[in-house]
């Protein structure tokens, strides 16, 4: 096997998609039943790949949408986007006709252009409603005979838009053809969108948090890609990736990325490799994590600094007189705007950094001394 197996920094498909059997398996059957569900894990714990994976096993009985919720600035791009996208489910000879059926009543501006390949752009007015624009998903369903599969990629971003979700609540609650799948990787704002009684959205859907792949579901996985290239593993170099990365599914596949490059030289890697392998990716991240570092406050560096050292008892007046704080409440706001940031997560009562090679990054620079 010459191409490496590893994937990482983009949706993961075919064989390198590991495990997720029972939540692949609920996904399909809340898809399949036209059910929305909402989704939420912290950053690159394969959401996007385990709903693609899942509308994949479709084959073409269902037709897709998605729609990166961080590209938009304006409730207009987000209608743009989705009339688009509509669209592009016509070939070129039904697309005027298509057009025609599908916006009666809506009047943007479309304009389509065939060459050298289709290109569909739609404008709509500042002051026009947009209501019909978010029911074009329920239209192409009825259109097409199929149902549609919408998916929200980090849909907690269109919370800022003032309106908004109170507009497409009022307006999905009566698709009948149309399931919508809700990604978020800030958790607070998605349970504050979908479980707060004051939120257009609440209980809207089903609920799904992923989880870390299985430390056994990673081992077999990364010994059959090594063992495919006729790379031998030395003793304890799976134990030490997955240890390296928690079993963070982005993680765990750019380090293993690494680490089967080195092995292809030589035709085997150890933990020596596992080690060096973490140096080079820590050097090719430094840059962002100084990116981080230097846009949090000095309350938030030291909250941060005690997550990566494994502090458990973050709110005591004691914690807050020796690290500096005016008061257990300013650890709490600090802790509670890394959270909401992504940097540092809730795991099992406490919490931790949420990229390894961050933690170790600060650990090289801060904390060995």
């Amino acid at each position: 096997m010459d191409e490496n197996p590893f994937v990482f920094g983009q949706p993961v498909r075919g064989p390198a998609f590991i495990d997720r059997t029972a939540e692949l398996e609920r996904v399909r059957n809340y898809l399949k039943n036209g059910r929305s569900l909402i989704i939420y894990s912290p950053r690159k714990y394969g959401k996007t790949s385990l709903v693609l994976r899942a509308i994949d096993g479709f084959g073409g009985s269902v037709l897709p949408i998605f729609l990166d919720c961080y590209a938009f600035t304006s409730e207009h791009d987000l209608a743009r986007a989705l009339s688009a996208k509509v669209l592009a489910h016509y070939p070129e000879r039904e697309i005027l006709a298509a057009i025609k059926r599908l916006f009666a009543g809506i009047t943007p501006k479309i304009t389509v252009k065939t060459a050298p390949e289709v290109e569909v752009g739609v404008e709509y007015e500042p002051e026009e409603d947009l209501s019909g624009a978010y029911d074009l998903p329920e239209r192409l369903a009825v259109d097409r005979g199929r149902r549609v599969v919408v998916v929200f990629d980090e849909f907690q971003e269109l919370a800022g838009f003032e309106n908004l979700l109170k507009t497409l609540r009022s307006v999905f609650q009566h698709h009948q053809h149309v399931a919508y799948v809700f990604i978020g990787s800030k958790r607070h704002m998605m349970e504050w969108i979908f479980r707060s009684q004051e939120s257009p959205f609440y209980n809207f859907g089903a609920h799904m948090t992923l989880h870390e792949i299985p430390a056994g579901a990673f081992a077999a996985y990364i010994g059959e890609a090594f063992a495919g290239a006729g790379i031998a593993l030395l003793d304890g170099t799976v134990e030490a990736l997955l240890a390296a990365t928690g079993c963070h599914p982005h993680y765990t596949q750019r380090l293993a990325f690494e680490v089967w490059y080195r092995g292809r030289i030589r035709g085997s890697a150890g933990p020596a490799d596992v080690e060096a392998a973490i140096r080079e990716v820590i050097a090719d991240l430094e840059g962002s994590y100084l990116a981080i570092w230097d846009a949090l406050t000095a309350n938030q560096r030291r909250v941060l600094l005690a997550v990566a050292q494994g502090e458990d008892d973050l709110f005591s007046g004691e914690f807050a007189r020796t690290r500096g704080f005016a008061s257990p409440a300013s650890v709490q706001s600090a802790l509670r705007r890394i959270l909401e940031r992504g940097i540092a997560e809730e795991e099992g009562g406490g919490y931790r950094v949420a990229d390894p090679f961050l933690a170790r990054w600060m650990e090289g620079r801060f904390l060995r001394g």
